[in-house]
């Protein structure tokens, strides 16, 4: 069940306030939220609280109906049905996007109309920022995880992307706030994080050999420890890495060596 609408009652005259109050009391689904007599106290109210949609007189001491609306943010603005005696701004109006135009006399079906209107239009609203929102985590995952399942990444490639196994990059290196992604062949660059390849990738396959190197255990064919005591691991294409210091025996471990 969709929760009810509440409802800005926005006109300069007090009788015409009470006339609506009335018919909204008759409407299902609907919430009185307020009532404002001119533009300003509107947008006071609409600053503070939640408003689904704003019944809005456009002749207004103050602030007409029509600036008042051009003020509001698109994103955050409730949906809105102009009430008003003049026909002369309809055009005008549906140009600004509203729900609806009602002409006064409001006639309680005719209200009941152009509240189903903005309910419609809060529902498109809802639904195109959720397609909006999906859309930005798509571009978000396509960006930030590995595409095509944990073993594959994408890199820089010319103007545009590349997808990597992991089988083919022997290792990852820091690069201020990037990170090289070597093959046997080249270095690739990513729009990434070590740390975060590291946190992403599967864990039995990589091993960090220094704050700013990450290894691909299976790209490792020789180790071997220098006359300084310093561990050294080659890969298959014959690249030469230091092992931190205090990381030795982790790697070690990492490595059944």
């Amino acid at each position: 069940m969709s929760p009810p609408l509440r409802v800005l009652v926005v006109d300069d005259e007090a009788p015409a306030r009470r006339a609506l109050a009335r018919m909204l009391q008759e409407c299902p689904g609907v919430d009185i939220a307020g009532f404002a007599g001119n533009g300003m106290e509107a947008l006071d109210t609409l600053a503070r609280e939640r408003i689904d949609v704003a019944l809005l007189d456009i002749q207004m001491p103050q602030l007409a109906g029509i600036e008042l609306v051009a003020r509001l943010s698109p994103a955050a603005a409730p949906a809105v049905v102009f009430v008003t005696a003049w026909p002369q701004y309809a055009v005008r109006a549906f140009e600004m996007q509203v729900a609806d135009y009602l002409l006064k006399p409001v006639r309680p079906e005719r209200l009941a109309q152009a509240l189903e209107h903005a309910r419609a239009q809060l529902a498109a609203h809802d639904a195109a920022q959720r397609v909006a929102a999906l859309e930005a985590s798509l571009r978000t995952l396509r960006e930030r995880v590995p595409a095509g399942g944990e073993g594959q990444v994408w890199v820089e490639w010319g103007a545009g992307r590349l997808r990597l196994s992991l089988d083919d990059i022997e290792w990852f290196a820091a690069d201020g706030d990037y990170v090289q992604a070597h093959t046997a062949e080249r270095g690739y660059l990513m729009r990434d994080a070590l740390n975060r390849l590291e946190s992403t990738l599967p864990a039995a396959r990589l091993v960090r050999v220094h704050r700013s190197t990450l290894v691909n255990l299976a790209a490792v064919a020789r180790v071997a420890t220098a006359a300084n005591g310093q561990l050294l691991l080659t890969t298959r294409s014959g690249a030469t890495l230091t092992v931190g210091r205090r990381v030795r025996a982790r790697v070690r471990g990492a490595l059944g060596a």
